[in-house]
């Protein structure tokens, strides 16, 4: 690919500057109504939801399965007011909102999407890489901005990545979304704090600054500042804690993805460090048993800080594969390279519905279903959207 294809895919050096070093003006999806519009208790009818795990898709927001509207939520992207235009395919998200009698509609009142890490990458290889010292494998779901695959990755260049933990002691991730970015964004290390002597330390880093003296040894947290010249400390310029108990509380239903991070029994386990009681739970395929590792979504109501599911799915790679995209045609090459959503689209095996490629130009509305690989969508429908 030439760099030209990915021109309408990446966020420029001057867009990624404004959303981590200052407020957009701009809030939520288009829609207006202020920072508590939506809110569940300011109007709203349904049940309060909250929804952690990868972006599956447009045209409403899809996260975990279920599409909220996102016309009215207010959205950040890493700390900083954004657009849902900002949000990206494999983005992991938080989603605050309301969900109606339909179980797979909803409304979100609030979305943040946030890195867990960012800086100069380390023996890079086909199933990932080392970053702000920790571990980020790559998978078949893992969507690229600015490379077509892990393989394109190589030592010293600036990545941002977004992911979910895969490992206890918080240096292990797993990577739903890498993107190339330019190389002075600050850094960002996602994991546990712990210490030695009076030192906070993270992923073999030193923590440093006014900030660090209130981190909890044990804690996991993420970290954004500036990487000392040894490469081996961070100047800690700002803290967020990855703990979902803040934003579980008093939602009512939950909804999280994640991976099995340890097992105390057949109906006790852990995802991302968040205690999972499923002793009540039916399981998705009937009959699946829980093992070390395995990606999960959970539907559970919160209580006594721990979540009880009343189901658990196994998920499938095949099913992470999957994405759609509704929208209009921003960029067209050609039936196998134009970009909807910010999303490179290759639909030349499609099956097209109320129209045929030739219809396929700049400008037209969409909506497509596909599978993800590496930085294009292979789109196996593509109806036009009226």
């Amino acid at each position: 690919m030439t760099s030209n294809d990915h021109s309408h895919q990446c966020l420029t050096r001057r867009a990624w500057l404004v959303l981590t070093g200052s407020a957009l003006t701009a809030c939520g999806g288009g829609g207006g109504g202020g920072p508590l519009a939506g809110f569940p208790g300011t109007g709203g009818t349904g049940s309060p939801v909250f929804a952690q795990g990868s972006i599956s898709g447009f045209g409403s927001v899809i996260v975990n399965g279920i599409r909220f509207d996102d016309l009215r939520a207010r959205v950040m992207v890493d700390g900083q007011l954004a657009t849902s235009a900002d949000l990206r395919l494999g983005m992991v998200a938080e989603v605050q909102g309301e969900r109606g009698a339909d179980l797979t509609l909803g409304t979100a009142s609030q979305i943040e999407a946030w890195t867990i890490a960012q800086g100069g990458i380390v023996r890079p290889d086909a199933n990932g890489f080392v970053v702000a010292g920790m571990t980020i494998q790559t998978t078949g779901n893992t969507v690229f901005d600015g490379v077509s695959a892990a393989s394109q990755l190589v030592s010293g260049q600036t990545v941002a990545v977004w992911g979910l933990q895969t490992g206890t002691d918080g240096t292990r991730w797993s990577a739903t979304r890498v993107a190339v970015m330019p190389g002075d964004v600050p850094m960002v290390s996602s994991g546990l704090v712990g210490v030695s002597g009076t030192q906070r330390l993270m992923n073999g880093q030193a923590l440093t600054g006014d900030l660090v003296k209130d981190l909890s040894v044990g804690a996991l947290v993420r970290v954004q500042g500036t990487q000392a010249a040894d490469g081996k400390g961070i100047a800690v310029a700002s803290v967020k804690s990855l703990g979902v108990a803040a934003l579980i509380q008093g939602q009512g239903e939950v909804e999280i993805e994640g991976y099995v991070t340890s097992i105390a029994s057949v109906s006790r386990f852990t995802i991302g460090g968040i205690d999972v009681d499923a002793s009540g739970a039916s399981y998705k395929p009937s009959g699946a048993v829980i093992t070390l590792g395995a990606r999960v979504e959970i539907h559970a109501t919160w209580a006594s800080r721990v979540l009880k599911a009343t189901t658990v799915e196994l998920e499938d790679e095949q099913k992470l594969e999957e994405a759609e995209l509704s929208g209009t045609v921003t960029t067209f090459t050609s039936v196998s390279n134009f970009v909807l959503r910010s999303q490179r689209c290759d639909a030349s095996s499609a099956t097209f519905k109320d129209g045929k490629a030739a219809d396929l130009k700049a400008g037209v509305k969409v909506i497509v279903k596909g599978t993800k690989a590496g930085d294009r969508l292979n789109v196996t429908t593509l109806e036009f959207d009226d």
